[in-house]
């Protein structure tokens, strides 16, 4: 081993990056005397307008755990899963369609009117915490465009399309299009894409193969293939652009027009690809991803739908609305073994991560309680395969629980939204 070969080495060429994902021959060498601890990570994925309650529901943990029909793709996964059931954020602050986005991570009500108004959310503090420990601070992606204009009951659409705030007065703005998150990670800078951004640190990938052990290279192997399998999908949409410069080229600036898939399912898959591969080499460890808005426009052909998502969830007792809810668990439960097929040390990263799924209500207009689900352990903290249930608990704000899970990612607060006390049980 030469000196510097480490965890967090970058291979770098032609406006290209590449980190390495962990592996166990750099662990052996340096990571005992100087990082002992892997990363701990946190990402909230977020879908809106309620879910269909007879199909949401778990009960028993362990060997004893049962899962309901929205919950059938996790079933190979569920040792590593929370189910929490019966968490509150006050009425006012997710109640409506209107602000329930923008109070889900931070448990304070947004300003109505003209002026706008929230607060830091939950997952921006991690950012700051962690600071510049990573290339990327932070990861704010969406499957569906932002809502611009005022909702009848006063409040700013902004709220609807934004889980993400750094302040009270600025949501951070998500990233649509697949093609710039993956650009922001390896830092391509819209390379030539009938080249892999593998492609041009191919000499020093190499190197490093000739250094590690053969389990390693396996990694590494798999790593390329993902890396390689990823960038042609997007660079099938890129190729459908009509706008695409001459070339072979494409520049940051212009990639948005052509580069956003064409159904949804596609669309949120590869999201959850770029956040596994931005945590696998510890690119960032905070992420986001707005799967919907409130009052959502996206569509599910794929599904046998025909109408709007918002539409659907005014009649959520319907099985074409379960199969929204179910659609959105299987999007959950991919990126949770893309994750926990990615060995880290004594694990994998899924384990050393905490991965939500979140909804801001419970059907289309009442919030009692949010539907969350919560995988990964986060390098022990905390105990997974388990039915929560907060609903008779003394103890049920959702703000005690992003208190408790903030200590766990290593930022230590008095307080936060509505809470000065954490969630029992987390």
């Amino acid at each position: 081993m030469t000196a510097g070969f480490h965890r967090r080495t970058v291979l770098r060429g032609l406006s290209a990056s590449v980190a390495l994902p962990w592996l166990e021959t750099l662990h052996a060498e340096q990571d005992q005397a100087s990082d002992n601890e892997v990363p701990r990570r946190f990402a909230f994925l977020f879908f809106g307008d309620g879910i269909h309650p007879p199909e949401w529901w778990s009960k028993g943990s362990g060997s004893e755990l049962e899962l309901g029909p929205a919950f059938t793709s996790l079933e190979g996964i569920k040792q590593k899963v929370n189910f929490v059931h019966g968490l509150h954020h006050p009425d006012d602050v997710v109640g409506g369609h209107a602000k329930g986005a923008a109070g889900i991570l931070t448990g304070v009500r947004p300003q109505g009117g003209r002026e706008i108004k929230a607060s830091i959310s939950m997952d921006q503090l991690l950012v700051r915490h962690f600071g510049d420990q990573t290339p990327v601070p932070g990861l704010a992606l969406a499957c569906e465009r932002p809502v611009s204009g005022f909702h009848e009951s006063g409040f700013s659409m902004m709220y609807s399309s934004h889980v993400s705030w750094s302040s009270a007065v600025a949501p951070v703005p998500t990233e649509l299009h697949p093609g710039l998150a993956f650009d922001s990670l390896f830092e391509s800078g819209g390379s030539q894409v009938h080249l892999s951004v593998l492609d041009h640190v191919s000499e020093q990938l190499r190197g490093v193969v000739r250094r590690v052990s053969v389990s390693d290279r396996g990694r590494i192997d798999e790593y390329a293939s993902s890396v390689r399998e990823l960038e042609l999908r997007i660079r099938r949409l890129q190729e459908a652009d009509p706008e695409k410069s001459a070339g072979g080229r494409v520049p940051v600036a212009e990639r948005p027009s052509g580069g956003i898939p064409g159904q949804l399912d596609e669309h949120s898959r590869l999201m959850c690809d770029i956040i596994a591969l931005a945590f696998q080499t510890d690119r960032t460890r905070v992420a986001t991803l707005m799967l919907t808005n409130n009052l959502s426009g996206q569509v599910y052909p794929f599904l046998g739908l025909k109408v709007d998502h918002h539409n659907y969830s005014h009649n959520w007792q319907n099985s074409e609305f379960a199969s929204i809810a179910r659609f959105w668990v299987q999007q959950y439960a991919y990126l949770l073994g893309r994750l926990d097929a990615m060995p880290e040390g004594d694990g994998t990263v899924l384990d050393h991560s905490c991965i939500m799924l979140g909804n801001e209500q419970w059907t289309a207009h009442s919030a009692p309680r949010i539907p969350l689900l919560m995988a990964g352990g986060l390098n022990g903290r905390i105990r997974t395969g388990q039915t929560l249930d907060y609903e008779s608990a003394k103890e049920r704000r959702m703000s005690a629980l992003l208190l408790n899970l903030m200590d766990h990612m290593g930022l230590h607060l008095n307080e936060f939204g509505n809470a000065d006390q954490y969630l029992p049980g987390i």
